[in-house]
């Protein structure tokens, strides 16, 4: 039996196209996520032992922070403490905040409107009160 170019292992692709695997290979993948710098990857493991307490409170730092144990363990790294996740009262306190700036916009656009003069007292008052909500959720965290 002769062999024809259709069946030919050299021959044409059954679809009549060949395909040209060099220039496949050498293709720019254009898609999906770009790749992470060597800084940012995290390709080194570390073991760790623990006694029993120590794991204890790991746990319990993990839990609070509401991040699992190997976040919680880099930022004790990097920064020598763990934030805790925002609770009820932080969450109460971001609320009354977003109402005190409203109320300082408002302030700001009638001073710009009528004149600083008048704004002044309530414009510390609110200001003053940012800032002890600001201090008691960054002391509470």
């Amino acid at each position: 039996m002769f062999l024809s170019a259709k069946n030919s292992p050299c021959g044409s692709h059954p679809d009549g196209l060949t395909p040209n695997i060099e220039s496949m290979k050498h293709a720019k993948h254009t898609g999906g996520r770009p790749p992470l710098g060597k800084a940012r990857k995290q390709e080194y493991r570390i073991t760790l032992r623990l006694d029993t307490e120590h794991k204890l409170r790991l746990q319990a730092l993990a839990r609070a922070a509401g991040r699992p144990r190997t976040e919680v363990l880099r930022q004790l790294i990097a920064a020598g403490r763990v934030r805790e996740r925002l609770r009820r009262e932080h969450l109460d306190f971001m609320s009354q905040l977003k109402g005190m700036a409203r109320n300082l916009n408002q302030l700001t656009r009638l001073a710009h409107a009528k004149g600083l003069t008048g704004i002044v007292s309530r414009h510390t008052a609110i200001v003053a009160s940012i800032e002890t909500l600001l201090r008691n959720l960054r002391d509470d965290r």
